[in-house]
């Protein structure tokens, strides 16, 4: 039984006011002197005998009428987990255990699984239990089962992983495995060492109603332990020298009280022992740790810093093992391979300026080559990144085709509008796929001419100019321009129908509103049209300097260049879509069967090299080959800890029971929520005891009506 609103249950205490007035209020016998008594009158002694109670039937029925008006208002319902409440029936467990990589600290592990094993151990042949792992995600190890042998097979088979704390999705994965059960009695086992870190309130969980959350703390005896870590290793180019060398840095933290002394701290490459240095990190602090320049050699390098022994008798602050460790690849400095194509009859230099900034280029570089329009050919996109068509049409026939299919795949193409480029030079194979339809010449010669009034400086091409002095386009002058006619709707971007892929961005706008810069995604890669020219002949920003780094971001942007990350975060996932390898070239990445291997040796086999997600889960080297290649011959991926989850910054076990209960979890089934979703009130409305309990009120007040009128008149012919 349960009450919707039990603060009206405060009334019932109103039935002992008629109690207690009967009981107090009697004859005083007290002598009090008068002068005369001829105002007075002695009462009779029968009077006084109706103070007392007399009538107690009529008294009780008053009573049970009152108490049975109060219970209708606190409107009563019945729970339909009384019977799991009471602790009968079977009951369905989930055991989530924490495998997160705090775990590994001193016995933490071993000490979940035995809290696990206990958990397991009172398992009846009626009941069923399931085990949970989790730390950044969740995942069932045993299907709901009654076999102890199962259960404990699958316990001792939990380590320590890679990832993060995170009680969300476990806790979700158990709410949903207890409200599809059909045993009346459900309880979630939860064993960790409650990382503060762990649990976010946005998380929302709502259990079935009557279960019975259990946390089992491990980390109680030992919540703060000493512990040193390797927390990044930054990778730096040398510029000293003509060779590609790099220079690395690591750096070392301790949470212990007592310094370590003497600590080794050793890098390697590609499996071989680099350089070891010995270092002092104080208590709570950081130390850094330079090593010397070194040469890189040809493809991806995979290097790793570990901190070893320590020398020092009172260096014994490391107590996990697995952050001694920090993953890391090295790229070689791949060059974004540029064509240029020029007219037949190209102007002096026409190109000089183009190919001279990106020449200079660093980080990446680029690797230029001009072309006469003429000597284009196939060939020439093999390896390619971008193709720049310095005021030339673009491609028809099978040089169009296999144009288009460099753009798909991921390649970029830049269209000079400029002076030599006739109105109509865009066939009808390439004018779905332009951003823009290329017009007349617009002369601003006579207003000395125009500048670029709007940039959208959240672009990739212009956001390295937000910082305040870091570029000026407003000095440069543009004499001539082609007229670019962009269809957009309000916002600047226009999606093409049956092509979800194709979008187009306006980038830069004159002073007229004529869009000077836009682009279109196509496919993988994009295509880009520059309404001028990009030498000084229609203006002078190629004398500018802003026009540097702007030619090396449109170039980086446009051939779609990513920066090679050196490394990733166990829980996160490498896009293969995506070329994060650092190589510059669309092509750099051959189609085909491709396996993964993961640090523990686990092979995944996916269809395509270019295509899909490979999820991160362990700390190390991942390496992506070929199918058929050798072991050792692919493309290294470092992984490593999340350095958010060495904070052993710990919450109360019962506050995240009680964060659970208040967001609808199990403190909401406590509350009254039923196991079929039904909310309080629902469940109330479709019983409405409350009728009836009024209609017995009425009945009972009818029936102390009528005797309190018999014993009324009988009364008054007893005075008579």
């Amino acid at each position: 039984m349960s009450f919707l609103a039990p603060l009206f249950l405060a009334g019932l205490a109103a039935l002992a006011i008629p109690v207690v007035i009967h009981l107090i209020n009697r004859e005083r016998k007290e002598v009090v002197e008068f002068p005369s008594l001829m105002f007075l009158q002695r009462i009779p002694y029968r009077s006084v005998r109706r103070q007392k109670l007399r009538h107690v039937l009529l008294l009780v029925l008053r009573c049970l009428a009152l108490a049975f008006v109060v219970s209708a208002f606190a409107r009563p319902f019945l729970r339909h987990e009384a019977v799991a409440a009471a602790g009968v029936g079977a009951r369905e467990v989930v055991v989530l255990i924490d495998r997160s990589y705090s775990m590994g600290f001193a016995d933490r592990a071993e000490r979940a699984r035995e809290a696990a094993r206990r958990a397991v151990g009172g398992i009846a042949a009626t009941d069923r239990a399931t085990i949970v792992a989790f730390d950044d995600d969740a995942a069932a190890l045993t299907t709901p089962t009654a076999d102890r042998g199962t259960l404990t097979a699958a316990i001792a088979n939990v380590r320590p992983g890679s990832e993060a704390t995170r009680y969300g999705p476990a806790l979700k994965l158990a709410s949903q495995m207890l409200a599809g059960s059909n045993l009346p009695r459900k309880e979630v086992v939860l064993v960790s060492d409650f990382q503060r870190l762990g649990w976010s309130t946005r998380d929302e969980i709502t259990f079935p109603s009557g279960t019975v959350i259990t946390p089992v703390d491990v980390a109680a005896a030992d919540s703060v332990l000493p512990d040193a870590a390797i927390v990044d290793v930054n990778v730096q180019r040398s510029e000293s020298s003509e060779r590609d060398r790099v220079v690395a840095a690591a750096r070392v933290a301790s949470t212990g009280d007592d310094p370590i002394e003497n600590a080794e701290v050793t890098l390697r490459l590609n499996g071989r022992d680099v350089e070891t240095k010995r270092v002092n990190i104080p208590a709570h602090g950081v130390t850094q740790v330079r090593f010397a320049a070194m040469a890189i050699p040809s493809g991806t390098t995979a290097g790793s810093v570990r901190l070893g022994a320590a020398t020092s008798a009172r260096s014994r602050g490391n107590q996990l093992a697995a952050d001694d460790s920090y993953y890391f690849t090295i790229s070689p400095d791949a060059a974004i391979s540029v064509l240029v194509i020029e007219p037949a009859t190209s102007r002096e230099n026409q190109a000089l300026y183009l190919a001279r900034a990106l020449s200079i280029g660093d980080r990446p570089s680029f690797r230029v080559e001009v072309k006469k329009v003429g000597a284009f050919t196939l060939a020439d996109l093999e390896r390619r990144s971008l193709l720049i068509l310095d005021e030339v049409a673009l491609p028809t026939g099978a040089l169009g085709a296999r144009l288009r299919e460099f753009v798909q795949q991921g390649g970029g193409v830049l269209l000079v509008a400029g002076d030599k480029l006739p109105v109509g030079a865009v066939g009808a194979d390439w004018s779905p796929l332009m951003p823009g339809t290329i017009g007349n010449v617009v002369d601003r010669a006579g207003d000395a001419g125009g500048t670029l009034a709007w940039i959208d400086y959240d672009h990739p091409v212009f956001d390295v100019f937000n910082a305040p002095r870091s570029g000026d386009f407003a000095t440069a002058r543009f004499l001539r321009y082609r007229r670019l006619t962009v269809p957009v709707d309000a916002g600047g971007r226009r999606t093409t129908a049956g092509d979800s892929t194709a979008t187009t961005h306006v980038l830069a706008r004159f002073d007229d509103g004529n869009p000077a810069l836009v682009e279109r995604s196509f496919g993988r890669g994009r295509i880009a049209v520059w309404a001028t020219t990009l030498d000084s002949y229609w203006g002078d920003l190629a004398l500018q300097p802003v026009f540097l780094p702007f030619v090396h971001q449109l170039a980086k942007h446009t051939g779609r260049y990513s920066e090679a990350r050196p490394a990733f975060i166990a829980g996160e996932v490498y896009d293969l879509s995506r070329n994060q390898s650092g190589s510059g070239s669309a092509s750099a990445q051959r189609d085909g069967p491709i396996v993964v291997e993961s640090p523990s040796g686990t092979r995944t086999r996916l269809e395509s090299s270019k295509e899909g997600l490979i999820a991160l889960h362990e700390q190390g080297f991942y390496e992506i080959r070929p199918e058929g290649a050798a072991r050792g011959t692919g493309r290294p991926v470092a992984v490593n800890l999340d350095p958010a989850e060495a904070n052993l910054a710990r919450i109360d076990p019962e506050e995240l029971k009680a964060a659970v209960l208040a967001g609808g979890g199990a403190g909401r089934a406590a509350a009254g929520e039923v196991r079929d979703g039904l909310t309080r009130e629902e469940q109330e409305r479709r019983q409405t005891f409350w009728w009836y309990l009024l209609a017995i009120a009425a009945v009972l007040l009818g029936a102390e009506t009528i005797m309190s009128n018999r014993l009324s008149r009988r009364g008054a012919q007893i005075a008579h």
